[in-house]
Parts: C-alpha cells; structure tokens; sequence
C-alpha cells in the first residue's frame, strides 16, 4: 500500500512496516525479526498485507483473544478475505460460539474420542522413524508433515493415501503469499471435505473414525449437526489443527539438534518435560492470528474503526521482553517449578480446543526420537531458512545423527 491508502484515523507517527508473510528478514532470522518489535510501541499499523493493527504486548495480546466485545472473530485471515466461509466455532464471538465449543469439548475432543490418541501417535512416530534412512532424515517431509495429517485422517475415519492432496491445500492456507493463493487453498479444501462428508453421510456406520462419530452423534440444543454444520467445523479442523502442529515440531526439533545440553537434559530428566515443552511453545510461537475491531473504540491511546484487521501473533507474544525477561533464552526452569503461562494456544474464548492434541503429539515425538537419535546434529552445510505465512515454520530440516 502507498502512504495515500493509509487510513485517515491512523496517526503517521503509529505507521511502521511489519510484512510477516513475505519480508526477507521474517526468513533469514525470524526469531530477531519479531524479538526487534520490542522496541516498537505497543499498538502500530502496518501498511503491508492490505493495511492492519499489530498488537506487541503480551498483555494486549491476551486482550485481544479474550475481548470479543471489542475484537471480533468473524474475521481471522491477514490479509483479510473477503466475503470468507465462516469456520464453527472459530469465526463465531459469546454467545453463538459456546455451544459449538461445548461439543468439541464433550464430543471430538472428549476423553472417549482421544482414547486411542497416546499409542496411536506412538505407533505412527515408529513408523515414520523406521523409514528413515540409518542417520539421516529430512525431518519437515519426512514427519512433521506426516505425524499430524496421518493422525487426523486416522480420527476422521478417511483413507491416509489422501495425506498428499491435503497437504497441497493446507500449504496453499498457511503459505499462501497473496489473498489468491490463501483463497485457493481454502477453496480446494473446501470442495475435498464437502465431497468425502458427502460419502460418509450416505452410510455413517461404516466410518469409524471416532471423531467422525463423534460429529454424527453431537446435539445443538437437542438436534443433530446440520451438513453445512458438519463441513463447517470439519474445514475448522482440517486448517486448524494440521499445519500448526507440523510448523511447531520442525522449530522444537531444531532447537534440539543445536543444543546438546537442553537434548541432554529431557534425556536424563524425562520428567522435565511438561515443563520444557511449554517453554518451547513459549519460545518458538508461529501463528499469526486475525481479528478485526468489532466497533468505532479508543484502546490504550489507538482510535480503531469498526472492521480493522489486528493481528495477535504467539510469536509476539512470546518473545515480549516485559512479560519474558530475556525472552530469545531457552530456560527449562523459567516456571520455577510451574509450567510457564503463555499464549502459544490463545486465551480467553477461543482458547484452542486441540492443544491437548497437540501436546500430545509434540510430547510423543520427544520421548520416542531423542533416545533413537544419539548425537543429534543438523546436517552439516544445511542452509535453514524459514517459510513464512500465516504461521511460521522451517522450509527443510536435515537431521543426522549416529546410527
């Protein structure tokens, strides 16, 4: 955007540059890049990615989440796509939102439904690991990709040869460098689950896919799940919970192969892991995520018009030296004891439904590669380099270790 496209009620002096989807520096060094808005103000506007707020501060950005009376879901991409499907819950605000959320919670992501979620992961890790070539692997084709989307098909009760075409639409959503690319990819993916839904509506019994199921058998104040219902939350899961979890692994499995001591330490002290792991999320946040002004309000000095992009991003949020004292530092023992509180999952509302799933799947893939992978390393020459999109997360990874 020119300066002219700047909107009227945006102060020059709150115009600043911030480009997370196609700046270099996002690429090279995108822990520096993000680290480096701790010296900017705590609400600024960019003028890239079709003009929007950026939010600093840990504390607002937990606002952000948690005040929907003031920023709205109903809008969730940056750049901001209009006239957009809206995915349930995700895109609904209190009240409308909570009883889409209470039957995740007490259907799809119950404990009956997750029954089977800890040797699954387990038997699928194995097996990823064992088609590794004897010490070495590219570890974002050769698992991050996989682990989440066999996990999630597998849940859906859909066939795994179908893990390729979903990945085509999920880079599309995540990677997409312009409004037509992010539009592409949800459009794909869109016509894919409306035709499998389709399918498995037509004899229901015969998928057993307990969160399928789980859809089937769900009641909205006591009537069944409607088909736009089901594709709804189904698209809600299939870009919601796939690439996140694939771009959290590839920076957790970095950060390890590059530090003996901190891989040596959940090797010796496995119970350190709940607690390393949420230090990580802290440290390595990769979603960028949307809201929009809800109405014309004053916030901590910023005037916002009703319909402002903001964006709220984990990474930020993580990095922010007045909530993390040198926040570029991985310290296991930063919670004293108590799993460091962060915004990797959101807040408020719209806390993530999958981060049990998630956890889940991060903590099985620690617990079952490290001993597997004795002195870890990153290939030797690799050229690491970060794709940037709607989340963050490593291009390729090339892992060796001795066999």
């Amino acid at each position: 955007m020119e300066t002219a496209d700047i909107p009227a009620h945006v102060p020059p002096e709150r115009v600043l540059r911030f480009d997370f989807r196609n700046d270099e520096a996002i690429r090279r060094d995108p822990w520096g890049y993000i680290a480096s808005l701790n010296d900017r103000p705590d609400i600024f506007f960019s003028p890239d990615l079709g003009g929007y707020w950026v939010v600093t501060r840990a504390e607002l950005i937990d606002d952000v989440f948690s005040r929907h009376d003031l920023f709205t879901a109903t809008s969730l991409a940056i750049p901001k796509l209009e006239n957009a499907t809206p995915l349930i819950p995700n895109n609904f605000d209190p009240p409308e939102h909570t009883g889409y959320r209470k039957i995740l919670a007490n259907k799809l992501f119950s404990p009956r439904a997750l029954s089977t979620l800890e040797p699954d992961t387990r038997t699928f890790c194995l097996q990823l690991f064992e088609a590794f070539e004897p010490g070495r692997c590219e570890f974002v084709h050769d698992f991050a990709y996989k682990l989440p989307i066999d996990i999630f098909l597998s849940m859906m009760g859909a066939d795994l040869a179908l893990r390729d075409r979903c990945l085509e639409w999920i880079r599309l959503i995540f990677r997409g460098r312009s409004a037509e690319e992010t539009a592409a990819g949800f459009i794909g993916a869109n016509e894919f689950v409306q035709e499998w839904l389709t399918e498995q509506l037509a004899d229901p019994e015969q998928n057993k896919g307990s969160m399928f199921q789980a859809l089937v058998a769900a009641r909205l104040e006591g009537r069944p799940l409607s088909f736009a219902e089901m594709h709804s939350i189904t698209m809600m899961l299939f870009s919601g919970g796939l690439d996140t979890v694939t771009s959290q692994m590839t920076h957790i499995m970095r950060f390890l192969a590059e530090s003996p001591e901190h891989r040596q330490h959940l090797l010796d002290h496995p119970d350190v892991l709940p607690y390393a792991l949420e230090e990580m999320l802290r440290r390595f946040g990769i979603s960028f995520i949307g809201r929009a002004a809800a109405k014309d309000f004053e916030y901590h000095g910023v005037a916002f018009k009703k319909g402002d992009p903001v964006c709220a991003a984990t990474p930020i949020a993580g990095l922010d030296a007045r909530a993390f004292p040198d926040p570029l530092r991985v310290d296991f023992g930063r919670g004293k004891g108590r799993r460091v509180k962060h915004l990797g999952f959101g807040s408020g509302p719209h806390l993530c439904i999958g981060a049990y799933l998630a956890r889940t799947q991060l903590t099985i893939m620690i617990e079952e590669l490290l001993p597997r992978m004795p002195n870890l390393r990153v290939a030797p020459g690799a050229v690491i380099e970060n794709a940037a999109g709607a989340t963050m997360m490593l291009k390729s990874l090339p892992l060796e270790w001795d066999a």
